[in-house]
């Protein structure tokens, strides 16, 4: 078959060869089966695809639509569903009155007031459902098999061109994430920045548009922020002293700090080896403190400091004027200090890549990973010829992986990344890093 549903041709005829060529239900139910859970036992069985079984339907869809509310999708399996009936989400265990039913003809509502195996159609305003969900009877409650969907392939950070939308495009996309499960959003609590994850440029340039279309909102996209860290290299020791006086009583706190690197993934860890009372125990975790939240600034380019231990083992304090305030400033001015001896080091995310290819791209899948800056950990061949590239890579490097890949492979690679360690930044790297947060303090 060929034609095109923009221009309208060989639609009529596509539709036409589904009838003709595709099995019913009923046939399809012969062949496979439709496996349900049961709800009650969490047993398997096999269902038949008949008006006469008990009821099974599947949403498959839902739209938010601003004015005429959400619309749901759904796909009868078994039995028939009625008009204003009442239905049982199994998914989320609630129940729900069904309302007018319709069939989706374009733009156009046509009611229907039973709908059997096999038959799509849809119902405006049910509160619950998402895509995936299961109805049934809530004398028979079953699950169908879940839909598995694929993961995000691709990211962008996204701002609204106006100040002040944040909200509206929060819920505006929060909407869209009900229309579409492999759409991802969420606000990154260290960036601060709203991220937005898609299958590809393209399915996220039409999300975008629906929201403006939508929704009124228009945002741009921009390439996320990575979240780098610091760590230190030596260990080093310095004192911090933090002392006020402004008439009446003043500021004091005095401490000495040794801090030493960690292996990675660690963490922090903090060591008191105060003796004798040199600083009282009431202000140890103010010092503790001080330091946390001075690891959390960055000490040279604003990241968060990871792998470290900080021991305090001497200082000392005044009677008076000594504070918990005091012993949290000379905490966090002990841990700058000490860092100019540390060898401070930003340290960059890796993630692990693993990418299928046919066989005729894989030297340029290969050549392109490495420019990259990846470490290829091996090469697998999976059936139908393709074969399966495993590489850790940073992922500054593979914000846009997907575009790149597409155009390696004409468009026949696919990949998938999950977070792997962190590992030092070439040095090079890391002074164009610190730059541009130097650049970013100023203009800010």
């Amino acid at each position: 078959m060929c034609g095109s549903a923009i221009r309208n041709i060989g639609v009529q005829q596509l539709l036409d060869m589904v009838l003709f060529c595709l099995p019913s239900p009923a046939e399809k139910g012969q062949i496979l089966p439709l496996t349900v859970t049961n709800v009650k036992t969490g047993e398997k069985a096999s269902k038949n695809l008949t008006e006469d079984d008990s009821l099974a339907v599947r949403v498959f869809k839902t739209i938010a639509d601003p004015f005429a509310g959400k619309l749901t999708i759904f796909r009868v399996y078994s039995g028939v569903l009625k008009s204003d009936s009442a239905i049982y989400n199994s998914t989320r265990d609630s129940k729900e009155k069904m309302g007018s039913m319709f069939y989706l003809n374009g733009k156009n509502h046509v009611p229907v007031k039973e709908v059997g195996p096999g038959e799509i159609a849809a119902v405006a305003k049910l509160k619950e459902p998402q895509t995936g969900d299961t109805f049934t009877d809530a004398g028979s409650p079953l699950l169908l098999d879940p839909l598995e969907f694929s993961d995000p392939m691709i990211s962008y950070a996204i701002e609204p061109k106006s100040r002040g939308d944040e909200d509206k495009v929060s819920i505006g996309l929060h909407r869209l994430l009900e229309e579409d499960p492999t759409l991802k959003f969420h606000k990154d609590p260290e960036t601060k920045e709203m991220i937005i994850s898609g299958m590809g440029q393209m399915h996220l340039d039409v999300t975008l548009q629906k929201l403006k279309r939508k929704f009124g909102v228009e945002v741009e996209m921009k390439t996320p922020k990575i979240p780098y860290r610091e760590t230190i290299k030596v260990a080093a020791s310095a004192q911090g002293r933090y002392k006020k006086q402004s008439g009446g009583r003043g500021q004091f706190g005095d401490c000495w700090l040794k801090i030493e690197p960690l292996p990675s993934g660690s963490g922090f860890e903090f060591v008191d080896k105060i003796v004798g009372g040199a600083i009282p125990r009431q202000y140890i975790p103010a010092v503790e403190k001080g330091i946390v939240e001075k690891m959390k600034e960055g000490l040279i380019a604003g990241y968060p400091v990871i792998d470290m231990r900080a021991t305090v083992y001497d200082g000392s304090y005044h009677s008076v004027d000594s504070s918990e305030m005091a012993f949290k400033i000379a905490g966090s001015m002990g841990l700058q200090k000490a860092a100019l001896s540390a060898k401070v080091t930003i340290l960059e995310p890796i993630v692990k890549v693993e990418v299928n290819t046919p066989e005729e791209f894989l030297g340029n899948v290969i050549g392109d990973l490495n420019s990259k800056r990846g470490k290829v950990q091996g090469v697998e061949s999976e059936s139908g010829g393709n074969q399966k590239i495993t590489a850790l890579v940073p992922m500054s490097e593979m914000l846009t992986y997907a575009n790149q890949l597409n155009a390696l492979t004409s468009g026949q690679g696919l990949y998938s990344m999950e977070p792997s360690h962190y590992e030092e930044v070439p040095a090079h790297i890391s002074q164009k890093i610190i730059a541009e947060k130097e650049a970013a303090k100023k203009e800010a």
